[in-house]
């Protein structure tokens, strides 16, 4: 992702807060609403509240942008911020690499 939209993304206000009922279907009918108005919205929810992530994003056919804490970012399907990158492979410790040279002595 790049740093400007990582940037919007922080300065985003959350305009949805999820509280103690949870996630109802109210909740997932504002979600909807809003995403049909913005690219972009963040999503909080209490400390006390159990919320999955992915399962809010399925119910609301939207993309998961983002989960950091208890916030979410959430774009509309097909529109908004880029797919990000894949993550690079790991980086082989020498112990490791001195391990696979040697299997392929043999």
């Amino acid at each position: 992702m790049t740093e400007q939209n990582d940037r919007s993304m922080q300065d985003l206000k959350p305009t949805v807060w999820i509280g103690k009922q949870g996630c109802t279907e109210t909740m997932i009918e504002e979600i909807v609403s809003q995403l049909k108005k913005r690219k972009l919205i963040k999503v909080k929810w209490l400390q006390n509240t159990e919320v999955d992530p992915a399962d809010i994003t399925l119910r609301a056919k939207a993309k998961l942008v983002e989960v950091r804490g208890r916030t979410m970012v959430l774009a509309e399907k097909g529109k908004g911020v880029p797919a990000t990158p894949g993550k690079k492979p790991a980086n082989k410790t020498a112990r490791e690499t001195g391990k696979m040279k040697r299997a392929e002595k043999k």
